[in-house]
């Protein structure tokens, strides 16, 4: 069980980012307080001094693209099914091969 990641809540992250903040000490210190890994607790805070400024997430901006690739590829995928299986079925029927 030691070798899982530990899973944090939202709320967690935000309350553990939150008091890192208000209390201006450095990560390191508060994580060896609170027994968390000061790498992943720096994540937290940066993105909650993201949110409270109202910066977008810059990852934000990548997303929309690179999910609209996956669609396309996932089409893709799927016409090129759907004509084999048309190519099947058209032999199976006994109609000529179609070109193209």
């Amino acid at each position: 069980m030691a070798d899982q990641p530990a899973k944090y809540t939202g709320e967690f992250r935000r309350e553990t980012a939150d008091y890192i903040i208000s209390t201006g000490r450095p990560i390191t210190e508060c994580c060896a307080e609170l027994g968390l890994n000061s790498k992943t607790v720096n994540k937290w805070v940066q993105n909650r001094r993201r949110e409270l400024s109202g910066e977008p997430d810059p990852k934000a901006e990548d997303r929309e693209p690179r999910e609209a690739r996956r669609r396309i590829r996932g089409l893709e995928m799927e016409n090129a099914f759907l004509k084999k299986a048309a190519a099947f079925f058209a032999r199976e029927q006994g109609w000529p091969r179609a070109t193209g």
